[in-house]
């Protein structure tokens, strides 16, 4: 068969491939070489004339003589000669007819049955579907679960939510990595502006540049997430607790800006004093005091000495506005909860479609390898059919020249016969007055006896073909009636395991009539 043939088919129809039979077996190996091969005795008829003309002035064989047993030698030669030649085609005949026999037996097929196998294609495609039996139903619980919560969030806020459809964000990992580039960006611009602050250079920087540039992020998403979102959210509680975090956040953020700007000014200031001193190589940003730095920004925040300072607050700004932004509306949507029970029951329903892909993928596979069962059984149950017929033309040709080399030494021995006996009765015949009483012929002489052919019968081969042909012809049969209904099984399946969206929607129908149900029988 195949590589990745079905289990169900190892065994049936033809399993092997069919092969093209070889009789081997030569008229060498069975004792008929040379001429003999080609039915010819060997003996001259002039000789076996002297022969019987000896044998008859000798008065052999005798008078009584009246059966086989007592012929002369040389007709005894030639009776000999000629059974040799017939039972070496005998035996040739026989093995070949066993051979072909033997390669009907092995070559016909086993019986196929369309019940049984439709049963089997069956059993094996449920075994396929096993496997898949409990993950989809955990997955369906799972999936009508989400449903029923994303239902009853859009009951609880759908004054709110209206028509709208939520922005999914099945991509958050996107907007994580986005946060967490802009920080690294940021941190390695600062690092970059203070490494004339400190002895350490740009490496001696990155470490405080990077944690600032962190803060920043965290602060702007904290107001955009936990913030900004809970603005839209129905329940004044969250309201003001989104905007008084938001605020929070956002006052934090402008902050720590404008205090890493006021910083950069007071290193400079620091860096002209530590040269003017002579200690240049001593000094670090570190012996700045925090506190310092917050009452030089005051009441003047944006008294800003230095292009580098400004430089910094704009890009700290520009970073904390852009992580506002990605927590507002990027990682999930900006009605707080709706994204996540939105994206809770889409990912339900794409592990449900992911199963039913991979079932359909196992039995895409599997039905492609019973088609390919298919076709290559119909294909060998040519093959047989054409091979069972060859084998007994074969046999047939065999045959034809079996007889012809048996029927051509059976009329070497026939002419030899009667050339042995006409010469044999002339010279009796002459010898009559000699010989006496001895002179007479034996009664078997009177008629020439007729050489035997072997029968070379080949029915039970030609049965036992016909029999094989009817079961491949029958298997031929079963095997279209069977491939039609694969493929009307096959369409079934693939409907099965089509687009569940529509049992999506009428599980959606099913959850509102539910409610729909209770609450009339609550306002009741």
């Amino acid at each position: 068969m195949t590589k990745k043939t079905v289990r169900w088919g190892t065994d049936i129809g033809c399993p092997k491939q069919i092969r093209t039979f070889e009789a081997r077996s030569e008229l060498s190996d069975h004792g008929l070489k040379g001429r003999r091969a080609k039915g010819e005795l060997g003996l001259s008829r002039g000789i076996t004339r002297k022969e019987a003309r000896r044998d008859a002035a000798d008065a052999l064989p005798a008078s009584e003589a009246m059966t086989q047993d007592q012929w002369s030698e040389r007709e005894q030669m030639i009776a000999e000669r000629a059974e040799e030649v017939r039972r070496g085609t005998t035996t040739w005949m026989s093995v070949t007819a066993a051979k072909v026999r033997d390669y009907i037996h092995d070559t016909a097929p086993a019986d196929i049955h369309p019940d049984q196998l439709r049963e089997a294609i069956k059993a094996e495609e449920h075994e396929y579907r096993h496997y898949e039996t409990d993950d989809s139903n955990d997955a369906k619980e799972r999936h009508s679960a989400a449903i029923i919560e994303l239902q009853a969030f859009k009951e609880r806020h759908g004054d709110r939510l209206g028509q709208r459809t939520p922005d999914i964000k099945k991509n958050v990992e996107q907007a994580i990595a986005i946060l967490v580039f802009i920080m690294l960006v940021e941190g390695a611009f600062n690092a970059l502006l203070f490494k004339d602050a400190q002895s350490a250079g740009l490496l001696g920087g990155l470490l405080v540049a990077f944690g600032v540039s962190a803060v920043n992020v965290l602060f702007g998403v904290t107001a955009g997430f936990f913030g900004l979102r809970y603005l839209n959210h129905p329940a004044l509680a969250a309201k003001i607790a989104g905007g008084v975090l938001a605020g929070v956040c956002i006052l934090l953020g402008i902050f720590l800006n404008f205090f890493v700007a006021h910083f950069r000014d007071a290193v400079e200031l620091g860096l002209m004093a530590a040269e003017a001193e002579n200690r240049l190589t001593e000094f670090s940003m570190f012996e700045i005091a925090p506190g310092a730095v917050i009452s030089t920004m005051f009441p003047n925040i944006f008294g800003l000495d230095s292009f580098v300072a400004l430089a910094l607050l704009i890009l700290g700004l520009t970073v904390f506005s852009l992580a506002v932004y990605e927590g507002y509306d990027r990682i999930s949507d900006p009605y707080p909860g709706y994204g996540r029970v939105w994206r809770k029951e889409r990912k339900a329903y794409e592990r449900r479609q992911q199963l039913r892909e991979d079932l359909r993928g196992d039995l895409s596979n599997y039905f492609s390898a019973s088609r390919i069962w298919f076709e290559t059984q119909l294909s060998r149950h040519a093959a047989a059919k054409r091979e069972i017929e060859k084998a007994m033309n074969l046999l047939e040709s065999r045959r034809d020249i079996a007889v012809a080399i048996a029927s051509k030494a059976a009329d070497q021995e026939r002419g030899l016969k009667v050339a042995y006996r006409q010469a044999h009765r002339r010279m009796r015949n002459s010898l009559r007055d000699k010989l006496g009483e001895q002179a007479a012929c034996p009664a078997y002489f009177d008629e020439i006896l007729t050489p035997q052919l072997p029968p070379f019968d080949y029915a039970k081969e030609r049965a036992q073909a016909n029999a094989a042909i009817k079961t491949i012809d029958q298997n031929i049969t079963a095997l279209n009636l069977t491939r039609e209904w694969l493929e009307t099984h096959i369409q079934q399946v693939q409907q099965g395991l089509s687009s569940i969206e529509k049992k999506v929607a009428d599980e959606i129908a099913r959850v509102r009539d539910a409610r729909g149900n209770d609450n009339a029988k609550k306002a009741g």
